[in-house]
């Protein structure tokens, strides 16, 4: 295995957070009118940001080796 692979696969092969962001791109490519689109572009706002808050809460618990 090269150092280019060791670099690049975690970015573009083995990312769940990129894979999971293309979900929800599809998801919102599919809806049929504005006020759907809004609503779930919020929510998904909402989302992020409360889970970035409660980690950010509590990141001095979480053990730093799991």
């Amino acid at each position: 295995m090269t150092i280019r692979d060791t670099l690049a696969d975690p970015i573009f092969k083995n990312n769940p957070i990129a894979l999971q962001i293309l979900g929800i791109c599809s998801a919102l490519a599919v809806t049929t009118s504005l006020k759907v689109t809004v609503v779930m572009c919020i929510a998904l706002t909402l989302v992020t940001a409360f889970s970035s808050f409660f980690i950010s809460s509590i990141r001095h618990y979480i053990p730093s080796s799991i």
